[in-house]
């Protein structure tokens, strides 16, 4: 991710939001229930370089054809105890699932996270989400726990599921 790449993150988030919106059973996590304005995703991209730059961060987006179809990232931990361990976030859009995108990323990250000093990294989803299971279990996750009724969508509640690793 650069700082150029702003436009093409808006037009990725924005795509995300008219995803779920469209697809009342969308596994997306949470995060996309509106649309986010220029300035709102400048300051978000700012602060990410930032975080990217001091080592922090480790980010990887996915392009085809120039278009940012994927954006994957791990947060490093903010205090000393967890200073090296990260969290893992990762989206795909619908139209790029199942090609093997996500778990190209995922193994990139772990290498960044690595490579960085991070010595074990978790992601949570929804319960539902079948295809991040797999993903994640490919790249030796195991399931740590889970939050019963975190995501209330659609008048239901759904679980998280939290996997780790070490790294």
């Amino acid at each position: 991710m650069e700082r150029d790449d702003l436009d093409r993150l808006i037009a990725f988030i924005n795509g995300l939001v008219d995803e779920k919106q469209k697809d009342k059973t969308s596994e997306l996590f949470t995060g996309f229930e509106n649309k986010v304005t220029r300035d709102d995703e400048a300051n978000w991209l700012s602060s990410r370089m930032v975080q990217l730059e001091n080592g922090d961060r480790v980010n990887v987006v996915a392009e085809v054809n120039g278009r940012i179809v994927a954006n994957g990232d791990i947060a490093r931990g903010h205090y000393s105890e967890t200073y090296h361990h990260g969290e893992l976030g990762l989206t795909v859009m619908g139209a790029y699932r199942g090609m093997g995108i996500g778990g190209e990323m995922v193994r990139t990250l772990l290498r960044e996270a690595k490579r960085i000093g991070l010595k074990s990294v978790d992601v949570e989803f929804l319960s539902t989400n079948q295809a991040a299971t797999h993903t994640y279990q490919k790249a030796g996750f195991k399931e740590a726990g889970r939050i019963p009724g975190k995501v209330y969508r659609n008048g239901k509640l759904f679980d998280s599921v939290i996997m780790a690793r070490r790294i």
